[in-house]
């Protein structure tokens, strides 16, 4: 990503989905200009603790996706990310569409979205054997700790439940996510109106179909 950035001459950042807040934090460290969205409690919290230990400071907005125009400048960053899978947080087309259009709308001409999806067609292709308990999840590219083990407990074409469980406290989470069948989040860049759109499979360029993960590099 740094790389990316480096090259399109990036230097202000917008991350919509903060998390915890590890590549918020990585790129301030690097140097870039860099403001978060969050709208859970819980993550920001953590994001916050995390900033405090690695000594730096966090630019928070508190957005909904499909309304940044109410708050930020037309062309105002030179890059968008929207990673940790967070665009399968949104179920319909209609919204997808329309937090695509935002993130666009408050890039530069030339900067560049870098977005990134599950591949969750192999875990729709794959459903009857993963719910029986064989997920293969190489764990080396995204989600990479070994303390916290995710897997899909319900899986249909419209939804999948991700189970994760903290070994070391036995506690389980639960998120429900959108599906993305394979093409889908790329067509929908492509009805955005990017320029161009570079897609990666494990950080890698092309489309891989056992890859863990897609990243889509989109210039505007």
């Amino acid at each position: 990503m740094v790389n990316q950035f480096h090259t399109r001459n990036v230097k202000k950042v917008f991350d919509t989905s903060l998390g915890d807040g590890c590549d918020s934090i990585y790129l301030l460290k690097q140097g870039f200009d860099v403001t978060s969205n969050e709208i859970d409690k819980v993550f920001l919290d953590k994001a916050l603790a995390n900033a405090k230990v690695e000594n730096v400071e966090l630019n928070i907005t508190s957005l909904d996706w499909r309304k940044l125009d109410t708050e930020l400048a037309e062309a105002g960053f030179d890059a968008v990310i929207c990673l940790g899978n967070s665009l399968t947080y949104l179920f319909n087309e209609k919204d997808q569409l329309e937090t695509l259009r935002q993130f666009k709308r408050i890039l530069r001409n030339g900067g560049v979205l870098i977005i990134d999806e599950r591949n969750y067609q192999y875990i729709l292709d794959n459903r009857e054997k993963i719910l029986q308990g064989d997920f293969q999840y190489s764990g080396r590219y995204v989600y990479c700790g070994d303390k916290v083990h995710g897997k899909p407990v319900e899986i249909s074409d419209s939804r999948v439940k991700m189970e994760y469980t903290d070994e070391r406290t036995g506690k389980k989470g639960y998120l429900i996510l959108y599906p993305f069948k394979r093409g889908e989040m790329k067509n929908l860049l492509a009805k955005t109106g990017f320029a161009s759109i570079e897609q990666f499979s494990d950080y890698k360029v092309g489309e891989n179909h056992s890859a863990d993960f897609y990243q889509y590099v989109c210039v505007k």
